[in-house]
């Protein structure tokens, strides 16, 4: 259970002083495991691969506090994309949360921003050349592209995070990454992602064209989508590190998804991923989350 003490205020933008002392939350093995694989992008001048951790896993932990040592501790850039306001908070909570003198010995502070349509972000166009990391939302920098331009003048190195990295194939997300691999020479591209493929026929090598370096084991996976590192829910479950889920039906009168296409069908039945539209509308409807609490606080 977190803590109040444990909590972070998320604002749009802020200088992030270091902590002193000790992080008390200690990385699984699962978790420094990632970490030291991770170690192999900085071999190489440009790299691009997967992270995949099912979710509960610790991507978000796992990845930030890696480049709290590896980028911001030397003053490289992160430009960290996601789709949803949830997971932009989350990032930007892990970042600040987990930044110790012990981790980044090298400098005193970093400054980030979070740039989204939500009324408590940021825009594009308050993005400053001292921003050490932007947090942003696929959509917002999609049709602001260029605002990246003063931000990344005169970078050799950029590191770019592609949160729910499954969703890169779409047009939006293959945009931000071609512009920008064409403003920076070295692009380190880390995707972080429960599940490294895609049901849809005609994407199914588009994922590996993104994300080609790592391959894990010695073997090509998943239609050669290069990957870091991967574990399994099952492995976790068995080092009792995520829970086994208990599943219980309930009849509601909520209906969703009348208009989904054969590729969502396919999503749900093979991933048994939610297509993203689908879960907004049921995580906004209070008739179902009031049955969720109910059942819930009843246990």
């Amino acid at each position: 259970m977190k803590h109040l003490s444990d909590c972070i205020e998320v604002k749009s933008y802020g200088d992030v002083f270091l902590k002193k002392g000790t992080n008390e939350r200690l990385p699984y093995e699962h978790q420094k495991e990632a970490m030291r694989c991770l170690d192999k992008i900085n071999q190489e001048p440009s790299y691009s691969t997967l992270v995949v951790l099912p979710t509960g896993g610790g991507k978000t932990y796992t990845v930030s506090m890696w480049l709290l040592k590896n980028a911001i501790d030397k003053k490289k850039k992160i430009l960290w994309i996601s789709h949803r306001q949830m997971l932009l908070d989350q990032a930007a909570e892990s970042f600040q949360k987990f930044a110790y003198t012990e981790v980044i010995p090298h400098i005193s502070s970093f400054c980030f921003r979070i740039i989204s349509g939500a009324s408590s972000h940021d825009r594009t166009s308050d993005i400053r050349p001292e921003d050490n990391l932007l947090i942003v939302s696929k959509d917002s920098i999609g049709r602001n592209i260029e605002r990246l331009d003063t931000w990344l003048k005169d970078e050799n190195e950029l590191y770019l995070v592609i949160d729910e990295a499954h969703h890169s194939t779409a047009k939006t997300y293959r945009k931000i990454i071609e512009y920008v691999k064409g403003k920076v020479p070295n692009l380190k591209l880390i995707g972080l992602t429960a599940t490294p493929f895609r049901t849809a026929e005609n994407e199914r090598g588009l994922l590996a064209r993104i994300y080609g370096d790592g391959i894990r084991g010695g073997q090509a996976v998943h239609d050669d989508v290069g990957i870091t590192y991967q574990i399994g829910l099952k492995e976790l479950i068995n080092r009792q590190i995520l829970a086994k889920p208990i599943f219980e039906s309930f009849y509601t009168d909520e209906e969703y998804g009348e208009l989904l296409g054969v590729d969502a069908w396919e999503s749900i039945q093979h991933l048994d991923i939610l297509p993203d539209e689908i879960a907004q509308q049921m995580a906004d409807s209070a008739v179902r989350n009031k049955l969720i609490v109910e059942t819930y606080t009843a246990k």
